[in-house]
């Protein structure tokens, strides 16, 4: 079948924008979250209500958020095929809710971590399956756009995360934090219920032999009558992929390394990976940190050039909603991986130059100039990263893999991305005590190794789910 049949697709799009708008109201909860615990670790109000919360032990909270995050994207890939790719949406957004719930109550270290751990693992599952969804009803011509919809929320909920904690930084009792969460619970109780009215997938419904609520909804998707050529076509390339998939047997993850399966793994964990080892997981959590060690000593004019990085972040995604699938894939990978490197290399350079340990460990920029330039690489890393390696890394694992590995391929390269961030903020706090430049410099060539991986990487733009069959077999 031709590319340009469903390339440009005669339907209206009203439909398939409303859905994908709505679930990826998900992004928004993920990225919330990250600006929150970000920004509500250096409040003075949260650090007296948890005294034993040291930095050390901080650094802990987030590793075992991190690994729950991770956890709960693996486990996505089982529910994404057995409840649907809708169901496992609605029920992630719930488990947030519960860990939201339990950070909200607890005023013991135990609960807290508690709450963090039960929280990321709807996260996990949320990050996964989101753009996966997205994936399975995007016409092929718009389908970046819409999967780069999850990163745009992602941002905006960061960015929101941020100036909703620096708008309460300003109390002072415990509501300075717990109204953040507060916030927190009814966005992700909204996603949850609103999910639970999206419409399923076509192909998850045909991998399940609802053949007539498939065709429905693929003509309410695209907004044509069930009897349209288009539709018609659509319907049966799919049937006749999953048909040939089923003769197959059972499906397992052992088939994503397989041969037909080998390109597909390697782009994806390569991406995931690669895009995770850039650091930016790490500059995210520990943005107000990074800033105070910059010279802007004071809470919360950290917090607030925090949040301009999060803004930042913000409308490079919004750049690649609207260029992505003009341009393609590889030429955002590789140019974003290669000014990412630039991006780290000079801040390691300004923190080498001009930063100093005092004998507490805290980590004092001596050059006004030099923080200025390390603020400003800051908000280009954070631009450039959001506008090509992170809606990518959701874009090209959800749409290279079969409906036979999609959804356990994306929960493995999700749950891979996770234990990535995991050791990028581990190692970030113990190397910037060694030598402040450190780990600016080991992001900076974990930048470069990706931008020459991504070469080798074919383009997939335009194609349709099913016609990656037919390039990833040459």
């Amino acid at each position: 079948m031709d590319v340009v049949d469903f390339a440009k697709s005669k339907g209206r799009r009203r439909t398939v924008y409303i859905s994908s708008t709505l679930a990826a109201t998900g992004g928004f909860v993920t990225g919330y979250d990250v600006g929150a615990i970000a920004s509500i670790l250096v409040l003075p109000t949260f650090l007296d209500a948890f005294p034993d919360l040291d930095t050390n032990l901080q650094s802990v909270l987030l590793m075992v958020t991190l690994a729950a995050g991770a956890i709960g994207a693996f486990t996505s890939g089982f529910f994404c095929d057995h409840l649907s790719r809708r169901y496992t949406i609605v029920l992630g957004a719930f488990i947030f809710v519960v860990g939201l719930i339990l950070q909200i109550i607890g005023l013991k270290t135990g609960v807290l971590f508690t709450g963090r751990i039960v929280a990321s693992f709807g996260g996990g599952m949320i990050t996964c399956t989101i753009p996966l969804y997205h994936s399975e009803i995007a016409p092929a011509d718009i389908r970046g756009r819409l999967i780069s919809l999850f990163s745009v929320m992602v941002s905006a909920g960061t960015l929101v995360g941020y100036f909703v904690t620096f708008g309460t930084s300003y109390l002072t009792t415990n509501w300075s934090w717990r109204a953040v969460w507060l916030i927190h619970v009814i966005v992700c109780a909204f996603l949850g219920v609103f999910a639970w009215f999206l419409p399923f997938s076509p192909r998850w419904l045909i991998d399940h032999d609802r053949h007539e609520e498939a065709l429905q909804i693929l003509s309410s998707l695209r907004e044509l009558p069930v009897e349209h050529h288009q539709i018609q076509d659509e319907y049966h390339e799919i049937k006749a992929e999953l048909e040939l998939e089923h003769t197959f047997g059972h499906r397992t993850y052992i088939e994503l390394f397989k041969k037909g399966n080998r390109m597909r793994s390697y782009m994806s964990a390569g991406l995931s990976a690669g895009s995770a080892l850039t650091g930016t997981q790490a500059v995210s959590y520990y943005a107000p940190a990074i800033f105070k060690n910059a010279g802007l000593s004071d809470v919360s004019t950290s917090l607030a050039a925090t949040g301009g990085m999060g803004a930042a972040a913000l409308l490079g995604t919004c750049v690649t909603v609207m260029w992505l699938d003009k341009f393609g894939r590889r030429v955002y990978l590789i140019s974003g991986a290669f000014t990412l490197f630039a991006s780290m290399m000079i801040i390691g350079a300004m923190f080498s130059c001009f930063a100093e340990t005092d004998s507490d460990g805290n980590i004092l920029m001596t050059s006004m100039s030099a923080r200025n330039v390390v603020i400003a690489f800051l908000f280009i890393f954070n631009f450039v990263y959001n506008a090509t390696l992170e809606p990518i890394s959701f874009v090209l694992p959800a749409e290279v893999y079969n409906m036979r590995c999609r959804a356990k391929g994306l929960a493995f390269v999700t749950g891979l991305w996770w234990i990535c961030a995991i050791f990028t903020t581990l190692i970030m706090p113990p190397l910037s005590a060694i030598y402040p430049a450190a780990p600016y410099y080991l992001f900076g060539g974990c930048s470069f190794v990706a931008a020459i991986m991504m070469c080798t990487f074919p383009e997939t733009k335009d194609l349709t789910l099913e016609q990656m069959e037919q390039l990833f077999s040459k």
